[in-house]
This record gives C-alpha cells, structure tokens and sequence, in this order.
C-alpha cells in the first residue's frame, strides 16, 4: 500500500488502465535520484505512463525521471514488475495530443 494505493505486481492491463495504450520501440533516459541516467528500452507508451525494459530493478513505488525523446525529463512511479518489465505512471500525464505525437513517432 502507499498512499492510499494499493501497488500490485500482477494484474491484467486493461483492469486499471485510465489512457490507450500504445506499442512503441524507443529509447529514453532512465533516472533515479542519485544516480547516473542509463539508456532504457521503452515498448507501451500512453499518456499516463508507459512499460520499460531495463535489467537495473527499480523498486515498486520508487520515484524517477525518464527523458522521453524530445520532452524534458519527467517524474513517474514504478507501479508494477514483471521481471525486466516495469510498468510507471507518470505523476503529471502527458497531454492527450502530446502523448498520441510520441505513439505514431516512436512506432
């Protein structure tokens, strides 16, 4: 629990999805308070948060940056772990336009 959030590992993806999911393959720029920014493989991007790749095993609740290519860096929450995969919600969601840019320009 934080908050008053309950933080699951394992649920479906469509039980709490609140923005369209989109399938991109990027590269962003993975921060945590701290430490030096490392390359991260971006694969689901909506406009309230997205699924990354990465061996580094950033703990559930955990505050970071991701640069995203052309936006400045931005805060999200690590909500979710599937081994390497990790599910993040961003604290301030992307405009709808902004996000739906990033889905067809990162296809």
């Amino acid at each position: 629990m934080l908050g008053n959030r309950t933080i699951e590992t394992r649920r479906p993806a469509t039980a709490s999805r609140r923005a369209e999911r989109a399938p991109v393959q990027a590269r962003a720029r993975y921060r945590e308070a701290g430490l030096n920014p490392f390359d991260v493989e971006l694969f689901d991007l909506s406009s309230t948060g997205f699924r990354m790749v990465t061996f580094f095993r950033p703990q559930i609740g955990k505050h970071i940056w991701v640069n995203l290519p052309g936006l400045q860096p931005l805060e999200a929450i690590v909500r979710r772990a599937d081994g390497n995969n990790y599910g993040c919600e961003f604290v301030d969601p992307l405009h709808p336009s902004v996000a739906k840019h990033l889905q067809v320009k990162l296809r």
